[in-house]
């Protein structure tokens, strides 16, 4: 039971093979605005790109250990027959949103850029209903993925109370977990370990984004941002190492969120990783940045893919610049990137900044990083994200 266009297995055979597994682990890939980009380059255009995304997903699934089907139209399904165990989950989802996040594909001179959502469901009754209504829920929410479990049911309902009532208990609860992840020197010893966010829900796994987005959008951002500042200052303290602290530029045109962190993590073995987003006004940005330095705080710029974003900033004020992952992972595939990277670290190195190649996952990667001199290393190469327990 194959699909005739795109050779991948069928929804009959999805059908069946679901009535086989004991522990189904679904993942539904949707292609955005998928009707515009039929539109746009005619229903061959349309049909090439399934072909060509069905093809990226097969080579992710068999990495994987799972099976992909198309459900219908620009919709996909993998699956994998598997008990629930958080780190490995954690690792496919992360896996699976950098492998399908902004592609481009050739056709006809041109440059089809596709993006996706995803649904997820870890539930063995109904597993597709289930995903499907993830899926909406991170189509309504504009998030990467969302996973079914009470909170999607919580979204899709929109009862403000209960949204407030379930955000609140997370956080007093502890559902908001912080896992680790070491950024390691060229002998491969921990520098320091960025603390990363995971909001647990009975054997489930959250988008980040989306609780952050949700409790923005419910007037509870700020006592989460500070229990998360001031968990990352304690185990920083009880374990006696270097961690590291993600921010966005926007938490950092706030003074009063400023003013937290300063008093809180004054003179500490802390390093705040901060994402410029374009619309932050960037000399208020640096005024921030520059007392959170004063302050004994490292600084390091996130998520940069290209040279002209370091030079916005004022000399001395950057400690280090952590590349973005998608451009890493394609390192020995693209050498456009290739000359990006490489100007990026002898930029880096002429301003006495470290770089930090990220998201490495093969040893073929890491070996093109070390040949252009980065000097700090992260990924799953090295280790999985884990707590500090």
């Amino acid at each position: 039971m194959i699909d005739p266009l795109t050779k991948v297995h069928s929804l009959n055979a999805f059908e069946e093979k679901l009535l086989a597994c004991k522990s189904p682990k679904l993942f539904l890939v949707d292609i955005k605005q998928f009707k515009t980009i039929n539109l746009e380059h005619g229903d061959e255009g349309g049909n090439f790109v399934l072909c060509a995304f069905s093809m990226t997903l097969s080579r992710f699934a068999k990495a994987n250990e799972m099976e992909l089907f198309r459900i219908k139209d620009d919709k996909f399904a993998l699956l994998m027959d598997m008990p629930f165990e958080l780190t490995k989950m954690e690792r496919i989802i992360f896996a699976l949103c950098d492998t399908v996040q902004q592609m481009r594909y050739a056709y006809q001179d041109q440059n089809i850029n596709v993006d996706v959502h995803i649904g997820i469901s870890f539930d063995h009754f109904e597993p597709l209903e289930k995903a499907q209504k993830a899926l909406l829920v991170a189509k309504a929410e504009a998030q990467p993925f969302v996973t079914y479990s009470e909170f999607a049911n919580i979204l899709m309902s929109e009862n403000e109370e209960a949204m407030k009532v379930m955000i609140e208990n997370a956080i007093e609860n502890e559902q908001i977990v912080l896992h680790f992840q070491s950024i390691v020197d060229r002998d491969e010893q921990p520098l320091y370990y960025e603390a990363l966010l995971r909001l647990a829900y009975h054997q489930t796994l959250q988008s980040p984004k989306l609780f952050f987005k949700i409790a923005k959008e419910r007037n509870l951002y700020d006592p989460l941002f500070e229990s998360i500042a001031n968990t990352v200052d304690d185990l920083s303290v009880q374990k006696s190492l270097t961690l590291a602290l993600n921010l966005s530029s926007e938490d950092l045109i706030n003074q009063s969120r400023v003013d937290f962190l300063k008093c809180a993590l004054a003179e500490k073995n802390i390093v705040l990783e901060i994402q410029y987003e374009k619309n932050t006004p960037l000399e208020l940005l640096c005024i921030a940045l520059n007392e959170l330095k004063n302050e004994g705080l490292i600084i390091a710029l996130d998520n940069v893919d290209n040279a002209n974003l370091i030079t916005l900033f004022p000399d001395g004020l950057i400690d280090i610049v952590k590349v973005r992952g998608d451009m890493i992972r394609n390192l020995s595939l693209d050498e456009s990137i290739l000359l990006k990277c490489k100007t990026i670290v002898e930029l880096c190195k002429h301003k006495k900044i470290q770089t930090v190649a990220t998201q490495l996952n093969s040893q073929a990667t890491l070996e093109v990083a070390r040949s252009l001199d980065f000097d700090l290393y992260q990924g799953y190469i090295f280790e999985q994200p884990h707590t500090l327990a």
